[in-house]
């Protein structure tokens, strides 16, 4: 269906945004990591390293861009 037509990761038009928003796979990643992204802030309020405080950051960072991915 989409093979040799120019879509691919960053492709921003209708059709892939909309199998973006319906893909249960991609919902499932973004919702996996919302939720390792709230454990880690809690386990940082009671031990806080620096490895905690980067994988937030990247965390943060893959959701936003898979939110962005969605919206855009």
């Amino acid at each position: 269906m989409f093979k040799h037509k120019g879509h691919g990761f960053f492709c921003r038009c209708e059709t892939c945004k909309f199998r973006r928003k319906t893909s249960l796979w991609y919902m499932g990643i973004l919702l996996s990591m919302l939720i390792i992204l709230m454990w880690q802030m809690l386990f940082t309020i009671f031990i806080t390293t620096r490895f905690n405080v980067i994988l937030i950051f990247i965390l943060m960072i893959c959701i936003l861009i898979g939110f962005i991915r969605i919206i855009f």
